[in-house]
């Protein structure tokens, strides 16, 4: 994924900047700090020092979401969870903007093992079902 995760940043905060959404990338953080969505005032701060560093473009794609979505509140990524009432949506909207740019990233080849992306983009098990189903709409025939 290393050789992609510049292109899924350069293009996730393209649309961040295109949908006037402010943003702070930094790495002081400790590597176990979330990243944060403040929607109500279209920002965001990323976590570039995150752990799993693969895990960063869906992160950011998630914290994207919160903000498009309209959520409110300070909104942590929290990998995996459905407990808060934005966070699955915001997941699902965070699905929306990463896949496609997965399907580009690949020369336009719509993977046949859904779970390979997944393990790529360090995509949160939970979202299974929901990946099989993006990946269904994404095919053109």
């Amino acid at each position: 994924m290393d050789d992609k995760f510049d292109y899924f940043m350069e293009r996730l905060l393209q649309y961040a900047f295109d949908h006037k959404i402010g943003y702070i990338l930094t790495k002081k953080l400790d590597p176990y700090t979330p990243s944060l969505a403040l929607p109500e005032d279209n920002r965001m701060i990323i976590n570039l020092n995150w752990h799993n560093h693969n895990e960063i473009p869906f992160s950011l794609a998630h914290e994207i979401g919160h903000v498009v979505n309209g959520d409110v509140g300070k909104l942590y990524y929290a990998p995996g969870s459905f407990d808060k009432r934005f966070e699955r949506q915001a997941n699902l909207t965070a699905l929306k903007l990463i896949l496609p740019l997965y399907i580009d990233a690949n020369d336009g080849l719509v993977p046949n093992n859904y779970q390979t992306v997944m393990d790529q983009l360090q995509i949160p098990q939970l979202l299974e079902n929901d990946v099989k189903e993006q990946f269904s709409k994404l095919i053109i025939y």
